[in-house]
């Protein structure tokens, strides 16, 4: 069964307590003490995967909707594996997050009234659980405050040297599930020998340590050939030969950022904001996954801190006749109902911020939605969504068009479960560049080139 995704924090948590736990049974992963990296690969709960999906449902409708997780009830004697299962999960969670209050509010009572009502029969479930209540209090704790860096001068983070006039820059967006689909796909673009390579942010589920180092930086160390560092390991700047970095998308934030900030600092990258020139383009990274950490929170779309649009608008100032990428995990706008931002197809609390600027931006990639959507032009801006890497999307997924326009979009093989993935080669050519656009099959590792266009 494919990995699945929930807007939520806590039931995203819940699932990353639940794949380190499980993923650790395979001996693989990064090793103790600063070791080498090995990439694994996320594995479901196998046969626990249905009745743990109903409590994960349950974690979501309790941070949205503010219901209650039901109390586990108890087992009979002759219960099934689906009721045992789901008994030991939402008791396990029940207790996780007691334990997370009881940190808080160092009042322990509800520890212990779930622990005399429950212990003797929890006690019969997989030790493993003890280890999923573990991670999800350690990453629930972390999940408290993300290490943002503002700018000290604005300007900061600008790099000139890593973008080659005639350079070849790689994009994908919402790549980091360490699936095998992933891992292949990310050769298939170490193959053409980028010169810059950018994710546009997602490290599934909840973006912990055990995520980044496995489902991000190994497999993404080993495939580009990047020098090999130890965990929490500082680079000075990217290198040289070959410019990787990584955007901040929600997931990636849902355990507080600073398993990013760990990885952003070895890639040698400077902030979850930057700016990439050479003499006649610059690429802006922009940083929306700040205020979409935590999905409850008031207001249901993401917006860039103030601080940082100054940053962004004095870039477009200081251009010297440069054209301009935008990059950013969210999308200012989408071209599907089932995405609607805030009830509406448009970022307007984003929009707010850019609109005066649009007009300067040659083009704009975003991800977050797990499609390729190529926009006609829309409020004054080419809107281009890559979000299709690598996470699994059904092909019976129901999409509704809006009235956005749109040019192109993915379409599913009608014999194919799922939709194929992709990536953009963006090839620089002085003050003109080529976007190309490459079609993935994970079923088959056949690659298509499905569009193109001079930017």
């Amino acid at each position: 069964m494919p990995i699945q995704q929930w807007r939520s924090r806590k039931a995203s948590l819940w699932q990353s307590a639940l794949d380190e736990a499980t993923a650790k049974e395979s001996g693989g992963g990064a090793a103790a003490l600063g070791g080498p990296l090995k990439p694994m690969t996320k594995r479901p709960m196998d046969q626990d995967i249905v009745a743990n999906e109903e409590v994960v449902n349950a974690i979501q409708r309790q941070e949205f909707e503010e219901e209650e997780v039901p109390e586990p009830t108890p087992l009979s004697p002759a219960a099934g594996v689906q009721d045992t299962v789901k008994f030991c999960s939402t008791t396990a969670f029940k207790l996780a997050e007691a334990k997370v209050k009881a940190i808080f509010t160092r009042d322990d009572t509800e520890v212990k009234r779930l622990e005399q009502q429950l212990g003797a029969t929890f006690g019969n479930c997989d030790p493993k659980w003890s280890e999923v209540i573990e991670n999800y209090v350690r990453n629930r704790v972390a999940a408290q405050h993300i290490p943002y860096r503002p700018y000290n001068n604005i300007s900061d983070y600008v790099m000139e040297g890593q973008l080659p006039e005639n350079g070849l820059v790689a994009l994908l967006g919402d790549w980091g599930t360490g699936e095998d689909a992933a891992k292949n796909m990310l050769k298939r673009i170490a193959d053409r020998k980028p010169n810059v390579v950018i994710h546009l942010g997602d490290v599934y589920y909840s973006g912990t340590e055990h995520e980044f180092q496995n489902y991000f930086y190994a497999i993404w160390q080993q495939t580009f050939g990047l020098p090999k560092l130890n965990w929490n390991t500082k680079a000075a700047a990217p290198p040289s030969e070959l410019a990787t970095f990584t955007l901040a998308g929600n997931h990636d934030m849902y355990a507080g950022g600073a398993p990013y900030y760990t990885t952003i600092d070895m890639l040698g990258q400077p902030a979850s904001y930057f700016c990439l020139r050479n003499k006649d383009w610059q690429l802006i990274a922009l940083d929306t996954g700040l205020h979409d950490s935590n999905p409850t929170q008031a207001g249901s779309a993401t917006y860039l801190e103030d601080t940082e649009v100054a940053w962004m608008k004095d870039k477009l100032t200081t251009r010297n006749g440069r054209k301009t990428v935008l990059l950013s995990h969210h999308q200012l706008f989408t071209g599907y109902k089932e995405e609607a931002i805030g009830g509406g197809p448009v970022n307007q609390k984003l929009l707010q911020q850019v609109q005066d600027v649009l007009p300067q931006v040659n083009v704009w990639f975003w991800g977050h939605e797990h499609n390729l959507v190529i926009f006609e032009n829309y409020l004054g801006v080419l809107g281009r969504c890559i979000g299709h890497a690598a996470f699994p999307v059904p092909s019976t997924q129901p999409l509704t068009r809006n009235d956005v326009p749109v040019k192109l979009a993915l379409v599913a093989d009608p014999d194919e479960a799922f939709f194929p993935h992709g990536y953009v080669m963006m090839q620089l050519n002085g003050n003109t560049a080529t976007a190309t656009y490459f079609q993935y099959d994970p079923v088959t590792g056949e690659e298509t080139q499905i569009f193109s266009e001079n930017l």
